[in-house]
């Protein structure tokens, strides 16, 4: 069994839901959400979440083609692929501001737009996050239902590589800042 499928049924066991009969004022909550930003940048992106009382536990993982904005050196084409985990406090149960830590293993294929060749580097990624979750469920049903997610974090990678292709050179950032919107689906 792969590391992958074992984190996940360890996170799945970890967190078991409540049933009826262990209702509480406040329940624990599976939420599912996705970053609409990755597939409009050609990638993909989908995540599990878990909340319980102000402590929002999520694994995902994700895919982006960077955009040229983004790069170093804009003769370089950057796909960004990983599994990620985030672990947030909210300042209020359920919605609005919430500050965490997220960490990512991700593969970064690197290639020279004017070759067919590409390098593929990964690391492990340590970083701060913060946001705001907009609810648009209703306070009785515990905000069930769809929501949104604006936030940004400041992300370190411990092992930047550089790449050379046809004389140039593309060297990862040590320090990001990657802001973006989730939108997700609360039960």
């Amino acid at each position: 069994m792969n590391a992958t499928i074992r984190f996940v049924l360890i996170f799945v066991l970890a967190f078991p839901l409540h049933s009826n009969a262990q209702r509480q004022s406040f329940q624990n909550h599976f939420e599912l959400e996705a970053d609409p930003i990755a597939f409009i940048l050609s990638g993909y992106s989908l995540h599990a979440g878990y909340t319980v009382s102000h402590i929002r536990f999520d694994l995902g993982v994700f895919g982006i083609k960077q955009p040229d904005f983004a790069l170093e050196n804009k003769r370089f084409s950057v796909f960004s692929s990983g599994l990620g985990v985030k672990v947030d406090y909210l300042l209020r149960k359920n919605r609005g501001a919430f500050f965490g830590l997220q960490s990512d293993h991700a593969t970064d294929k690197i290639r020279l737009k004017t070759s067919e060749g590409s390098e593929s580097v990964s690391g492990l990624t340590l970083g701060f996050r913060t946001g705001y979750r907009f609810m648009f469920g209703s306070k009785e049903n515990q905000y069930n239902g769809v929501y949104l997610v604006p936030w940004v974090a400041l992300i370190h990678s411990f092992n930047p590589s550089m790449v050379i292709s046809g004389g140039h050179q593309y060297k990862q950032s040590q320090w990001s800042v990657f802001p973006t919107v989730h939108l997700g689906y609360r039960f």
